[in-house]
């Protein structure tokens, strides 16, 4: 006769291996959910995109522009009315 050396898992151990489950199972879901954000993945690719300069001072960037969009405004009126060459 063969012995069976295969036993059977106890109680204990059985909670056990469904709680390392349980928390395998959370991990995948918090991984693909973090895939399926697509808000947030957008934001990290735009803030790793952004120079570093940008990030220090937006203000100061957002100033430059809107003068940059002002000046093209007015001297396209000043082209546009015959005023300006």
């Amino acid at each position: 006769m063969t012995r069976d050396t295969h036993r059977s898992p106890g109680p204990d151990e059985l909670r056990l291996q469904a709680a390392r489950k349980r928390q395998e199972l959370g991990e995948t879901i918090d991984q693909l959910m973090a895939k399926t954000d697509v808000k947030a993945r957008a934001a990290h690719l735009v803030h790793d995109k952004t120079p570093e300069p940008v990030r220090e001072h937006p203000r100061r960037l957002l100033a430059a522009v809107a003068v940059v969009v002002v000046a093209g405004v007015v001297f396209w009126q000043l082209r546009r009315t015959g005023k300006w060459g």
